[in-house]
């Protein structure tokens, strides 16, 4: 296995794919990995990128040689993303396997890597050398969840598991850069009423009744669906701070994820929800005093 590196506006999750500016850069890409291979997304220092994110070792991908459109995912696309002509700037890319978000605090890429970094690290992958791998990858880190564009499931698949697979999509999008991450938000815990065994879905929304109702609709309860019934809701100061209330639930809970759908728990009782919920939000407290 190699690691290599490059420089992105910011790590987000789920984790779209590895994305390129042009097919070069791409196919650069695509003939130098090989499988098993992964590639450290580190923030750039410029001002796209998040102030307490510039430089610092965000995420880690396993990419495949799968070449996909980057235009296929529900990504996030603010102004700063696209060109003059209202272009995409990142369009081609690579499919993941698998993908990690490094746990607070995440050290700069200079404490790992103390060498120089060129443009290419921007623009394609730069391999690291043996003792930078070993230091990034000793470092704590969590499995993320993974953007899938339902044609690109479809093609591994088959259609009919895409359709059941495929998630209601959100009201307000959590992925691509999170622009609005300094906007209030909640984290919520939804009861998934209906299943075989006890079931509760994790999350983080800025509106979480929105959330519910877009579950709802797609689930169609009223003939024999599931039904998706909020039980807990924490309003934060910003998303980031309900995404950490998110993901430290589900580490909580991370032998009990299910294998389709990692942000929903089970078999997990309310009772247990409860008391997990309240040692968050306990911790969190004396943390601030």
């Amino acid at each position: 296995m190699t690691l290599y590196m490059t420089k992105t506006w910011g790590f987000s999750t789920p984790s779209g794919p590895l994305q390129f500016s042009t097919n070069g850069w791409r196919t650069n890409a695509r003939s130098t990995l090989e499988p098993g291979d992964m590639v450290v997304i580190v923030g750039t220092k410029g001002a796209e990128t998040d102030e307490d994110e510039q430089g610092r070792i965000l995420g880690l991908m396993e990419p495949t040689r799968h070449v996909v459109s980057s235009l296929d995912y529900d990504l996030i696309r603010g102004p700063q993303d696209l060109d003059p002509a209202g272009n995409y700037k990142w369009p081609f890319g690579l499919e993941l396997v698998r993908a990690w978000r490094f746990d607070d605090p995440r050290p700069l890429l200079t404490d790992m890597a103390p060498r120089r970094f060129h443009m290419d690290s921007a623009q394609g992958i730069v391999r690291l050398e043996s003792s930078e791998a070993d230091s990034i990858l000793a470092l704590p880190r969590t499995e993320v969840g993974l953007l899938s564009a339902i044609a690109a499931r479809a093609r591994v698949e088959g259609a009919d598991a895409a359709r059941r697979k495929a998630a209601p999509p959100p009201t307000t999008k959590r992925t691509g850069i999170m622009h609005m991450r300094r906007a209030p938000a909640f984290t919520y815990a939804m009861d998934i009423q209906g299943a075989k065994h006890s079931a509760v879905k994790i999350g983080w929304a800025f509106d979480w009744l929105q959330r519910e109702r877009v579950f709802n609709h797609a689930a169609m309860p009223a003939i024999g669906g599931l039904r998706y019934k909020t039980k807990l809701h924490q309003l934060f100061d910003t998303a980031r701070d309900a995404f950490r209330m998110e993901q430290w639930l589900l580490k909580r809970f991370d032998h009990r994820r299910h294998a389709n759908n990692i942000e929903i728990v089970t078999p997990l009782t309310l009772a247990e929800l409860q008391s997990a919920w309240t040692d968050y939000l306990v911790m969190v407290r004396q943390q601030a005093r």
